[in-house]
């Protein structure tokens, strides 16, 4: 259900920006503007702020062995999210992201997949 979610939010959201930028006028563009209780950015930009950047960098860059996770689809990374919840390990950072995965809802995984692949320059 949250790949489901998180694959039509991001094509959404890649198809407004393609189809937005195709008018000349930016009087002519329709509003392609997200219902706020599709994609929650702020609430995403908070978690990230909170529990991601601290290992992952700032703009999600990585650092050291944590790995750079900016360039993921958000479908990947809501399907690592979830199996960080649900215990799984893989990896040298699988006790870290457990614990932080454990603390995160549908919603909020939707929500953090969407904004990290999505908020930062490439």
């Amino acid at each position: 259900m949250i790949r489901n979610f998180v694959l039509s939010a991001s094509l959404v959201l890649c198809s407004s920006a393609v189809w937005a930028g195709s008018y000349a006028d930016a009087s002519d563009a329709p509003d392609t503007a997200m219902p706020a209780h599709e994609v929650d950015i702020e609430a995403a930009k908070k978690i990230f702020q909170k529990s991601c950047r601290g290992c992952h960098g700032n703009k999600a860059q990585g650092a050291a062995s944590y790995p750079k996770i900016n360039d993921l689809e958000p479908e990947y990374m809501a399907d690592k999210l979830e199996r960080y919840r649900a215990g799984e390990k893989f990896g040298p950072n699988s006790i870290l992201m457990i614990q932080q995965a454990k603390k995160l809802s549908d919603e909020d995984i939707a929500n953090l997949s969407v904004y990290v692949a999505t908020a930062f320059d490439k």
